[in-house]
């Protein structure tokens, strides 16, 4: 089993190097290879037929931008798999958009809020707050900078992080704050 392993991590890297050197087949062979498992991954966001194929074919772009430099050849899958799923993800999020202004105070609290919703919402800041304070230092300091920022180099620039390490730190946070009794006993209550 580990040689097998082993011999598709060398097949898997000598394809890239190929697909650096601007070899056609091999470019192939990494969309034939890499293909399904990026449409699955893209479809498990519940996109559409046609947006699954704008995410994977934005994918296989990126690699092409990023091929020269990617470290670890034998990482591509790896990388596939992360860059399809921000790529979902920011395809899903494309309908949101910002609308600078020059009012400092547009957006600063909600007029039609009343005090029993403004109550509710300072309350869930407080449930929230200490859910967070409970997680470990290294968690604690990721949702924070999760929260705000999106981009994983800075993150990882921030933190002293290796950038593969934030999606599976930021996921066993969220798993921990969902595990925690009083923000599971608020959202139920609200």
């Amino acid at each position: 089993m580990i040689n097998r392993e082993r011999d598709s991590k060398t097949q898997v890297a000598s394809v890239v190097h190929a697909a650096r050197r601007g070899d056609d087949a091999a470019w192939s062979q990494l969309v034939a290879r890499h293909g399904p498992m990026l449409r699955g991954i893209a479809h498990s966001y519940r996109l559409s037929r046609h947006d699954v194929d704008d995410v994977v074919q934005t994918t296989f772009l990126r690699l092409y931008e990023h091929i020269d430099r990617i470290r670890e050849p034998a990482a591509v899958p790896g990388w596939l798999a992360t860059t399809v799923r921000r790529e979902s993800m920011r395809l899903l999020q494309s309908h949101v958009r910002e609308a600078p202004t020059d009012d400092p105070e547009l957006g600063a609290g909600d007029a039609s809020s009343t005090p029993h919703d403004r109550l509710l919402a300072s309350e869930r800041r407080i449930v929230l707050g200490r859910a967070l304070a409970a997680l470990p230092e290294r968690q604690r300091a990721l949702m924070a900078l999760v929260a705000v920022d999106t981009d994983y180099r800075e993150i990882s620039a921030k933190l002293a992080m290796p950038v593969g390490s934030i999606g599976p730190i930021r996921a066993r946070s969220l798993a921990r704050l969902q595990r925690d009794a009083d923000l599971r006993e608020h959202r139920s209550a609200s």
